[in-house]
């Protein structure tokens, strides 16, 4: 691990759905880090108006459930969705980071090596979900199995994840025993980075 090339040290955080990166997240934001989501970033780009506009151009719809289903079915409109949105989610990252005075800076980013952005950030955190543990989550969710899968065919499996990744951290415990983790990897982080 080398010194941040960035203003803060940024921590991209990643993992496949229903793997616990939120629970992660709000684990490293409990200890003092700050934090973004892709997801919620991404929720709010869907009710600008220039956003609603263009998704109904390019899709027909803006509604994220219609999008949601049409997409994860069609590989062509996904990547169309994805050059739409992804340079905005950065965008508003970068503009969010500048008015945060926490050194660690953890980016919540379901997608970081689908959308190439692992050299955006100086670290790279996987989050892997045992199965019992993620199908509770799933549930918890209201996602079916079907749902689940056609999702998880959008992304990279979750094995080549584990060759990107600069660190891996199993879930497949409690929630209290993933805080322990992160917790030990926020204390690693500060004897590195002096923060």
């Amino acid at each position: 691990m080398s010194p941040s090339k960035h203003a803060h040290i940024l921590i991209g955080l990643t993992g496949s759905i229903a793997s616990g990166k939120s629970t992660a997240l709000a684990c490293f934001e409990k200890l003092g880090a700050a934090v973004l989501s892709a997801d919620e970033i991404v929720r709010a780009l869907y009710q600008r108006p220039s956003v609603r506009c263009k998704l109904k151009e390019l899709f027909g719809t803006s509604d994220p459930a219609q999008l949601a289903s049409f997409v994860f079915d069609n590989r062509q409109a996904r990547k169309q969705l994805e050059a739409l949105l992804h340079p905005l989610v950065w965008k508003k990252m970068q503009t969010q980071l500048k008015k945060m005075p926490a050194r660690l800076a953890v980016l919540e980013l379901p997608l970081l090596f689908e959308a190439g952005w692992q050299d955006r950030v100086d670290i790279t955190v996987l989050i892997c979900g045992g199965e019992k543990s993620r199908a509770a989550r799933l549930k918890a969710r209201g996602l079916c199995a079907k749902e689940y899968t056609r999702r998880l065919a959008a992304q990279l499996p979750e094995a080549e994840k584990i060759k990107r990744a600069d660190i891996c951290i199993v879930n497949d415990k409690t929630p209290q025993e993933l805080h322990g983790k992160i917790t030990q990897l926020y204390r690693a982080l500060q004897q590195i980075y002096h923060f």
